[in-house]
């Protein structure tokens, strides 16, 4: 028998298959598949930017920006004068005082006025800042003596006077400048500049330039500095103040924003206050010549008869808001110890004898009637209808 015929009738091998045979209807796992459908790259792939590094960059190109483009941008913006010319004509006399040797200007925010060329003697009155002055004797080495515009004399320290009267005068001006705050800061740049010097309440300035809100001034000496127009009273060079209807009420509306000022003798800001300085300071807010010695101040104005009450003494509520009262000392009725001014809500606004601060005292209180038996006068300082 060959082999084939060995072969056909051998019997035939059967397979065994071990384990659990697949369905070849069950889907393929899809972890599979995700294998087989990712792409194989034949070259290196491009890396990107990190989302992270770009935004550092424009970080860092934002605060370059603001630090160093915008700060540059606002000063190049100052180049362009956007106030309108000035088309007044200065009247004939007006700089008699500019070119008087004798003219001097109060460099410093406030000057002391002493009775004597001595820091130690009797403050008489305060010189604020840009306020010209006529020197009556130079001669003194550290004082000089001077005049004010309301006729008060006195000594004021050398150096805080300068000779140079550009900065008081109106020529070339654009705006007078009169500060209505406690304090008015002026700066050396008209953006992130430096303080020079904080300007009292009732201070003028003039301003050579006008950007929108921002103003130039001159100062004594032939420095300038910048401010905004917030604060502050914004009239024409030459122009004059003329006091308006309801004058009384304007005089206790600017008056009681030194309520509380601790007070000086002769002083005429926030930081050092007489009463009769702040009256001064008041009529120069609204258009009204008023003396800072309270003997003058005494003289100024109408007087103003009190009703008397059951007992003869005057009764202070008969004043109107707006009136000064005078009160003589006890020991003479020549001497004017102190003055007061009838504000809202009865009350005074007085500087009481040995008292730290501008006070407010009830008409009625037992302060205000025992000051009642001591009345100098009454003066009213609104015009005449």
């Amino acid at each position: 028998m060959t082999d084939k015929q060995e072969d056909k009738f051998s019997p035939q091998k059967i397979e065994i298959k071990r384990g659990i045979t697949p369905d070849q209807l069950e889907p393929e796992p899809l972890s599979k598949k995700k294998k087989r459908s990712k792409p194989v790259f034949l070259i290196s792939r491009k890396r990107r930017v990190p989302s992270w590094l770009i935004a550092i960059l424009v970080f860092t190109l934002l605060m370059a920006g603001l630090f160093f483009i915008v700060p540059q941008i606002s000063e190049r913006s100052f180049e362009f004068d956007i106030t309108p010319p000035v088309e007044e004509t200065l009247p004939d006399g007006w700089d008699h005082y500019l070119h008087d040797e004798d003219t001097a200007v109060v460099s410093v925010a406030a000057a002391p006025v002493f009775s004597e060329p001595d820091a130690t003697s009797t403050r008489v009155a305060e010189a604020l800042l840009n306020e010209h002055v006529t020197m009556l004797d130079a001669g003194g080495r550290a004082f000089i003596q001077v005049r004010l515009d309301d006729g008060v004399t006195g000594y004021v320290r050398r150096s805080h006077l300068v000779a140079d009267t550009d900065s008081i005068s109106p020529e070339g001006s654009v705006a007078r400048i009169i500060v209505r705050v406690q304090f008015k800061r002026v700066m050396s740049h008209a953006r992130s500049g430096s303080l020079v010097v904080e300007a009292p309440m009732g201070t003028v300035l003039y301003a050579d330039y006008r950007n929108g809100d921002l103003l130039r001034v001159k100062l004594p000496g032939l420095k300038t500095g910048w401010i905004n127009a917030t604060g502050v009273m914004l009239v024409s060079p030459l122009a004059a103040l003329v006091p308006e209807d309801n004058i009384q009420q304007l005089l206790v509306v600017t008056m009681m924003a030194f309520h509380n000022s601790p007070v000086m003798p002769g002083g005429l800001t926030a930081r050092g206050i007489s009463l009769e300085g702040a009256l001064h300071v008041a009529g120069l807010l609204n258009g009204l010549s008023l003396s800072r010695d309270r003997y003058v101040l005494f003289e100024q104005g109408r007087p103003v008869e009190l009703e008397e009450n059951g007992e003869g003494v005057p009764d202070l509520k008969s004043m109107e808001e707006g009136d000064i009262i005078f009160f003589h000392s006890k020991t003479g009725q020549d001497t004017l110890a102190s003055l007061a001014m009838r504000v809202a809500d009865a009350q005074l606004l007085i500087d009481l004898a040995g008292k730290p601060t501008l006070r407010l005292i009830a008409i009625d209180s037992t302060e205000a009637l025992e000051l009642a038996g001591r009345v100098a006068g009454v003066r009213r300082y609104a015009p005449e209808a």
